[in-house]
């Protein structure tokens, strides 16, 4: 993988995927970034920013965008820029860890780059580095097989622009499985080269699907590429080469996978930690995708969900072109036989997996764990499959044509085959299409989306072959047209397929969050009833006691009672006004956002005791909590009430007579401050707490304390946290079932509260580890296994034709 012939395909393959990824994005080269902003935009507080001609485009669904990455990618920047590395998150859900949810990928090496330059710019330069990274990697492995040198770059191309890859764009499932080709290529590398180099390399390409931050989808990566190595570990040793050594394959294999695990340990162990702190375990059951859409092979259409042939996009996308489809058949007679079978047999159990069909189905429902994961996104094993059968039916059909032999009926029957499941399928497609509606004129995007151009590539791609077939194309210029007729067919369906916007449109100023950002007193604020989408405030600089991820167990216990749930945003109005607990006070939710779109404004000004109409801006309403709570007080002990049980805790909190102020939950006895930390003068006549600042990973405060009691944080308890008073640590509390407190005397006292995770120091301290084990190996190379001549010159294909 390291010669210099792989070097020079690697250049190859970064040209042509790079200059077709800058075709598909190129609004980019102009400023402009690729982000659904018509998803923030929508809501009441833009009603003066958009327009009155405001249109949102049709599109896939992306509201992961808007609601988790550009937020959570943005929050990055700012924390770096400020000097602090973001390990938590306290602008949502009453405060979260954010290195210890693995979906932000803080640690994943290629988000390095939002360390460093603007959120937009990096984010734009993202859509161009995974296309590469996925075409390249693509490249080097339908090299590795037996590909030659321009089916190897069609197989790149395939699975660059194929659907499952377009339509993931920024989701952290795709940089996640866009490394699944490096780990064929490892595991291939280190069966043909049983050195240290081998072993880092399969290290690397299994820990950087961790790093991505998918845990699922890293997974499936890791359980194929698991596949593969037994699959490599079974096979006899090749024709002419000397035999491999299969117990040390094993042992080094074996090597290579405790390093991963070291490499991924940063990430790996506070994810754990966090996984632990979750109310969610493996017993969802996800289900089977509906078998008509299957269809998604089929359809070019990316443009929305579900799109013209009725198929969820981004979930269920998956089309790899038309031409795909007929050569990949051929790959059955190329030279390496063994692996077009291996890799026909991995689409046939994706297929059966995906779609709830055949034997391979019933052994992933009833398997535990592996039933709970949501196997439809193993549909980019299927296209990874597909692009590489591709390559090798056009490597086999070259090196025929090259020898100038007249073709066996077979070489017709297998496409011929396929041909015609393909247009059955397009047939059916056609039959039930739903047309999404266009606005542009005839020869527009629209028009290569719809049902008809899947039919109109299928034509072009049988007339392709059958000529090719009949001899009328010779080898070389068939397979530059091939990979020409892929480009032009994957590159059409994936072009556009996110809407481009400025970097000023993103997130734009709105004058609602402007009026709740001017409160300079720390406050946490919520949107009603949808009036506008999960985690905006991040976006803002504003802290809400919601968002949108992956949310802790305590934190969904407390917001569920006024009707938080972690698939929709906000809170909801009815909730709200019908509990009569201080919960909502006790959050420091002091600014809550209704509009008159709905029944949330009518229902918070029915309680004008307790909220208090302070702004008006179209149909925004924003409402003051008049009863709202500091982010940080002081309770006396004597108001300790101690229930060891969560369950009684949480009711006891949820009582309309639970007064926070002068009552606070614990689930033991408070420990006796420390002489030692015994706050500083004279005993203030009135206990104060003051100065209040909050930074990303710590909280500092002033407290002057009358008499003995327990300091109460507005922030949610979570393992890692420390208590420091006046310099020294104190054992940390969790009070009122789910916050943060420390005991503290009499006196005046300086309190800081610090994220200093454990399990983020011993993940560092083995990722740094193992990277220093993997640069030292790197550098331990044996020569490659050579053949006999006889056996090189029977089993060698020329990259040219001969002349």
């Amino acid at each position: 993988m390291t010669s210099p012939a792989a070097v020079s395909l690697a250049k190859r393959s970064v040209l042509l995927v790079g200059a077709l990824a800058l075709l598909t994005y190129w609004p980019v080269l102009f400023g402009k970034v690729p982000f659904p902003a018509d998803l923030v935009t929508q809501f009441p507080p833009w009603e003066s920013v958009r327009g009155p001609d405001f249109r949102p485009p049709a599109h896939a669904e992306m509201g992961d965008l808007v609601t988790e990455l550009y937020p959570w990618k943005a929050f990055t920047r700012r924390a770096i820029a400020g000097g602090a590395m973001p390990l938590w998150n306290p602008h949502l859900l009453l405060g979260a860890p954010f290195a210890g949810d693995l979906q932000t990928g803080l640690f994943y090496p290629p988000n390095l780059i939002y360390f460093f330059l603007p959120t937009a710019l990096a984010w734009s330069l993202s859509f161009i580095l995974r296309t590469v990274l996925a075409g390249v990697l693509a490249t080097l492995l339908a090299k590795a097989l037996g590909a030659t040198r321009s089916a190897a770059l069609t197989a790149g191309v395939l699975f660059a622009f194929c659907g499952w890859v377009t339509a993931f764009q920024t989701r952290p499932h795709l940089d996640t499985s866009l490394w699944l080709p490096l780990v064929f290529l490892g595991v291939e590398r280190l069966r043909r080269r049983l050195d240290g180099c081998s072993v880092a390399l399969t290290a690397l390409a299994f820990a950087l699907p961790v790093l991505a931050g998918q845990p699922e989808n890293a997974a499936h990566v890791t359980a194929v590429g698991l596949v593969f190595f037994l699959y490599r570990l079974a096979l006899p040793p090749q024709q002419g080469a000397p035999p491999a050594g299969r117990l040390r394959f094993a042992a080094l294999f074996a090597a290579a996978g405790l390093l991963a695990l070291g490499l991924a340990a940063v990430q790996m162990l506070p994810g754990l930690e966090f996984i632990g702190q979750l109310e969610r375990g493996f017993h969802l059951f996800w289900g089977p995708k509906p078998l008509h859409e299957i269809g998604a092979f089929l359809s070019r259409d990316l443009g929305a969900t579900p799109n013209s042939a009725d198929v969820a996009i981004p979930e269920s996308a998956a089309y790899t072109g038309m031409l795909t489809l007929l050569v990949a058949p051929l790959a059955i007679l190329h030279r390496n036989r063994r692996d077009a079978i291996l890799f026909a047999a991995l689409v046939a159990c994706v297929l059966q997996i995906v779609y709830g069909r055949g034997p391979i189905y019933w052994v992933f429902e009833h398997v535990p764990i592996l039933n709970s994961i949501p196997n439809g996104r193993l549909l980019v094993v299927a296209d990874l499959s597909l692009a590489v059968l591709a390559a090798l039916g056009i490597s086999a059909l070259e090196e025929e044509l090259g020898a100038g032999r007249r073709l066996h009926p077979r070489w017709w029957l297998l496409p011929a085959a396929a041909l015609t499941a393909s247009g059955v399928g397009v047939a059916v497609i056609l039959a039930r299409a739903n047309p999404v509606p266009h606005r542009d004129g005839l020869l527009s995007l629209w028009t290569f989306r719809q049902p008809l151009s899947s039919a109109a590539f299928l034509l072009a791609a049988a007339v392709l072959l059958g000529l090719a077939l009949a001899g009328r194309i010779r080898r070389g210029r068939f397979a530059a047209l091939a990979l020409a007729f892929c480009a032009v067919d994957l590159v059409t369906a994936s072009y556009r397929f996110i809407p481009f916007v400025r970097p000023t449109e993103i997130f734009p100023p709105a004058p609602t969050f402007r009026f709740m950002k001017e409160d300079p007193a720390p406050h946490r604020v919520a949107s009603v009833d949808m009036t506008y989408g999960s985690s905006f405030e991040l976006m803002y600089g504003l802290d809400s006691a919601t968002g949108y991820t992956v949310v802790l167990r305590r934190t969904t216990e407390l917001l569920s009672s006024l009707g938080f749930k972690g698939d929709a945003p906000g809170l909801i109005s009815e909730r709200i006004v019908q509990s009569r607990n201080r919960l909502l006070d006790l959050m420091n939710v002091k600014y809550l956002a209704a509009t008159t779109w709905n029944r949330s404004a009518a229902e918070l000004a029915s309680v004008p005791e307790h909220f208090r109409l302070v702004f008006a801006d179209g149909s925004v309403r924003v409402f003051e909590n008049l009863l709202v709570l500091p982010r940080a007080f002081l309770v006396p002990v004597s108001g300790a009430l101690i229930l060891p049980d969560e369950d009684a805790q949480l009711a006891h909190l949820r009582a309309p007579d639970f007064d926070p102020v002068k009552s606070v939950i614990l689930s033991e006895r408070p420990p006796t401050p420390r002489r030692d930390g015994a706050g500083s003068g004279d005993r203030p006549a009135v206990s104060e707490v003051s100065a209040v600042e909050q930074r990303i990973n710590d909280v500092s405060l002033r407290v002057k304390a009358a008499e003995p009691g327990i300091l109460v944080l507005s922030q949610m308890h979570y393992p890692g946290w420390k208590a420091l008073v006046d310099g020294n640590e104190t054992p940390l509390l969790r009070v009122d079932y789910g916050f943060l407190g420390a005991a503290l005397g009499p006196g005046t006292h300086t309190v800081r509260f610090v994220y200093r995770p454990e399990s983020l120091r011993i993940g560092a301290l083995l990722s740094a580890a193992a990277f220093l084990i993997c640069l030292a190996l790197w550098g331990v190379r044996r020569p490659a296994p050579t053949a006999a001549p006889r056996a090189r010159r029977q089993t060698s294909t020329p990259d040219r034709p001969e002349s």
